[in-house]
């Protein structure tokens, strides 16, 4: 008697599993006809069951009709309660599938509730997260086409500007027009001046193109920063002091020897110095400091100049960024700014392996600070 009810036992078990196999499952249909599927089967292997054990144990016609009977109500309510809860789980399910479809659609603004705390709910809270990855990539993505078209005016204007300068000069020298050695000579050398600017235009663009391509390979040496600021500093005293700016240059000891690449770090200097001349009024100072802080030497070109507002301040190392059109150019610049030096200057400290920031209030200066490594 044992033998035979754990065979039939184990028949009826083996084909429970089978038929709620997911792959037999999923040719049903939906949730709700999943669940109800799964109920029926299990009522109809449990009469099954139970026929074979009334058999093997003589149960009575009447003992097992009353038995079947409680088994089909059993059944019906398993089939009814089945029914009641695939009810919610499909309506939340659609409502999954329903914004999968929106955010395919381009709506990215797509986000679905977040009811209860079953894979339903989980599943619903990871696509509220992903719908708000690709809203952000989105959003990032517009903002660098925004300024990509930005950059691109911006360098379009400032080549034209250089060409168009040389050109009427050249054309007046060509024409006669400049009719005296004295006046051609000095059409001339305007020319040279506005194709040294388009020559420095070019490079600055070849440069960042390497940055943003992360193909800028630096061979850093250990070098003396304390020459490079002295070098730096003796560079714009002629123009500090026709502006009436005051330079001012001081070197903690113990900062020598750094890891660097002196071009390429004389260049982050003269932009970080030649941005706070354009922005410092005559009578302003603009100081040049470099000092050890810990593992690292730290470099700073402050100046008293109108500073930056807070509204530029997140974005003032983007190309071709300028800000407010105040800080653009100084009347007295003979080279106007492109927006490229500060997104440069950047690449270059990044690529030497240190980090720059800057501290800013309106009226009261600016304050850029990079790292460099101690060698």
């Amino acid at each position: 008697m044992a033998l035979l009810l754990l065979v039939v036992g184990g028949g009826v078990g083996l084909v429970a599993l089978l038929s709620m196999w997911p792959t037999v499952l999923g040719r049903i249909g939906g949730v709700r006809g999943q669940l109800v599927g799964t109920g029926l089967i299990g009522s109809l292997l449990l009469v099954f069951m139970v026929l074979a054990g009334a058999r093997a144990m003589f149960i009575s016609g009447h003992d097992l009709t009353i038995l079947l009977t409680m088994l089909l109500f059993a059944a019906l309510l398993a089939v009814g309660f089945s029914l009641y809860g695939a009810g919610p789980l499909a309506r939340r399910i659609k409502r999954v599938r329903d914004g999968t479809a929106r955010l395919a659609n381009g709506e990215l603004g797509t986000e679905l509730p977040v009811e209860g705390h079953d894979e339903i709910s989980g599943l619903s809270a990871d696509f509220n997260r992903m719908a708000n990855a690709l809203k952000e990539a989105s959003a990032r993505e517009r903002e660098m086409e925004e300024a990509r078209r930005d950059l691109i005016a911006a360098v379009s204007h400032d080549l034209r500007t250089p060409l168009a300068s040389a050109r009427a000069l050249i054309e007046a020298v060509a024409d006669g027009v400049a009719n005296d050695a004295e006046t051609e000579a000095r059409y001339l050398s305007s020319a040279c001046n506005e194709l040294a600017n388009l020559g420095t235009l070019v490079d600055d663009l070849f440069e960042l193109a390497q940055i943003d391509a992360g193909a800028l390979q630096l061979e850093l040496e250990q070098a003396s920063l304390h020459d490079l600021i002295s070098d730096t500093l003796s560079s714009f005293h002629p123009q500090a002091e026709r502006q009436g700016v005051h330079l001012v240059g001081e070197v903690a000891g113990g900062v020598d020897p750094v890891l660097m690449n002196p071009p390429k770090l004389q260049r982050v200097l003269y932009n970080l110095v030649s941005n706070a001349l354009r922005h410092t009024p005559a009578d302003g100072t603009i100081a040049l400091r470099a000092e050890p802080d810990g593992e690292v030497v730290r470099v700073e070109v402050a100046d008293t100049g109108e500073g930056i507002s807070p509204g530029d301040l997140p974005r003032i190392f983007e190309r071709s960024y300028k800000g407010e059109k105040s800080r653009t150019r100084r009347e007295e610049d003979v080279v106007p700014g492109t927006g490229l030096g500060l997104a440069i200057t950047r690449g270059l400290v990044e690529a030497h392996g240190g980090r720059i920031s800057v501290e800013s209030r309106p009226g009261y200066g600016s304050r850029f600070y990079f790292t460099l490594n101690r060698a």
